[in-house]
């Protein structure tokens, strides 16, 4: 377990050597393109989020609604 978390570690170390020119060096001038791809991923990022939270929700409706269907004809015989 000791040498799993030790190889993680390493890894994220070195996390920052593969980001973005935007991520990476946040100080110095970057092209305005990979400010706008950075925005625009982590927007799409939160878009995603927000639509499996809305399906996880609807689907969660849906099965309350079944149950308090199937309870109340249960109730009614």
């Amino acid at each position: 377990m000791k040498f799993l978390a030790s190889i993680f570690t390493l890894v994220l170390l070195h996390a920052p050597a593969w980001a973005c020119a935007g991520c990476r060096e946040p100080g110095e001038e970057v092209e305005a393109a990979t400010v706008m791809a950075g925005f625009g991923f982590s927007w799409g990022v939160l878009f995603m989020l927000l639509f499996l939270f809305a399906l996880c929700s609807g689907l969660g409706w849906f099965v309350a609604r079944t149950i308090k269907a199937v309870d109340a004809g249960k109730s009614a015989e």
